[in-house]
């Protein structure tokens, strides 16, 4: 069986690592700064930078202010401690474009000297999608939380589906500013199709009264379960009560007559 020649086997490993859709790099510790001594052909079409241009100087070139701090100390960490590392950086290419570059560092021991080889993945549209679909989580939640003015100075939310801690944070949050901004002097709350996280106390509830107190503004809950209304009434002080109501429009009843 006839067998590859040295010279033939280093040829062939370059063409399989220029052929290679991940970039590559190689970096010498012995020198000063820990320059890039050899790059492959993926690398330069990812950055945009000839191999010639990057030669001799440590790949740090390819980050601006907007890198993330932790992740290049995971670098450096790794680097001086001689430890393999992945992190996800924001790189810039020669042509100032953002890519979203996936960094994985092994140290290598050859003939008893120490390199690492950096592989590199752009992985800027799975960070993008990553994103797109945090922000669509928030508009769910923002959905999910909807106040109604019903009257003047009347508002209405209906919740539904399980109520957790971010969840609640949320729901706080914009009742405050809706209250604030529209000068609401009642808010009802209607749980009728609200189930708790596990561990999440029906407190919440007595939360929000006390912070749109605080405010100037009355609280009113309505579809409350019995159940939920006596572990509620045991919580509670009886010279505080929350007001609760079967239906929305016994709430707004109230609010009208002028009750406190």
């Amino acid at each position: 069986m006839k067998t590859l020649a040295f010279e033939e086997q280093i040829t062939l490993l370059e063409a399989m690592v220029d052929g290679s859709k991940v970039a590559t790099i190689v970096t010498d510790p012995s020198q000063e700064d820990n320059p890039i001594i050899y790059t492959n052909r993926t690398f330069e079409k990812m950055t945009g930078y000839r191999q010639s241009e990057v030669l001799g100087r440590n790949c740090r070139f390819l980050q601006r202010k907007e890198t993330d701090p932790i992740e290049r100390k995971k670098i450096r960490d790794a680097i001086e401690a001689r430890e393999s590392v992945t992190v996800t950086l924001q790189n810039y290419r020669k042509d100032g474009s953002l890519f979203w570059n996936r960094l994985h560092i092994e140290p290598v021991q050859v003939m008893g000297a120490l390199y690492f080889i950096g592989t590199q993945t752009d992985v800027t549209l799975e960070h993008v999608q990553r994103q797109e679909l945090t922000e669509k989580e928030k508009e769910i939640e923002q959905i999910m939380l909807p106040i109604l003015s019903l009257q003047d100075h009347i508002a209405a939310v209906a919740l539904i589906g399980k109520m957790t801690h971010d969840r609640f944070d949320l729901l706080i949050s914009k009742l405050s500013l809706y209250v604030q901004k529209e000068r609401i002097e009642h808010v009802i709350i209607d749980v009728t199709g609200l189930y708790w996280e596990e561990g999440f106390p029906l407190e919440g509830l007595l939360s929000i009264r006390d912070v749109l107190k605080l405010m100037g503004t009355h609280l009113y809950v309505t579809g409350i379960s019995p159940k939920a209304a006596r572990e509620l009434g045991t919580l509670q002080e009886q010279s505080r009560p929350l007001l609760t109501f079967s239906t929305i429009q016994q709430a707004i009843a109230f609010s009208q007559t002028g009750s406190r």
